[in-house]
């Protein structure tokens, strides 16, 4: 089983600026919120990452590993079945066959949740 086969529907929606979007909630049986943390459980940062890397893969039709950390912001919290709404936009990287990615996570009231500056490179690449 794969994080994928636990989440709850995604929606996918284009964006206001042209980006590509998903709207999720990740329900409370997801096993990535066990021992984070008992009793308040959030969804790790590395999961968030995950689903960024997921969306890009589907615009971009191709496997992709992350390649680069540019920025990460962790803002509020993402706790089980909350919606959120995921926006990112990709561009060609600073490096051929890279691609840079600008993602955020808003929750349903609005409030953004977390971002990130990424770049990615194919999977098969030693980039």
């Amino acid at each position: 089983m794969t994080i994928w086969d636990e989440i709850d529907t995604i929606y996918n929606q284009a964006g206001e600026n042209g980006e590509d979007a998903c709207t999720f909630s990740v329900p409370g049986t997801f096993s990535g919120y066990r021992g984070h943390f008992p009793g308040n459980p959030i969804l790790p940062g590395i999961v968030q990452l995950s689903f960024i890397r997921r969306l890009a893969e589907r615009r971009l039709a191709r496997p992709l590993r992350l390649a680069g950390v540019r920025r990460i912001k962790y803002l509020r919290l993402i706790t089980p079945d909350m919606p959120v709404t995921l926006a990112l936009t990709l561009e060609p990287g600073e490096t051929e066959g890279t691609w840079a990615a600008n993602a955020s996570f808003v929750n349903g009231e609005g409030g953004r949740v977390s971002a990130a500056k990424l770049v990615f490179a194919p999977k098969e690449s030693a980039i």
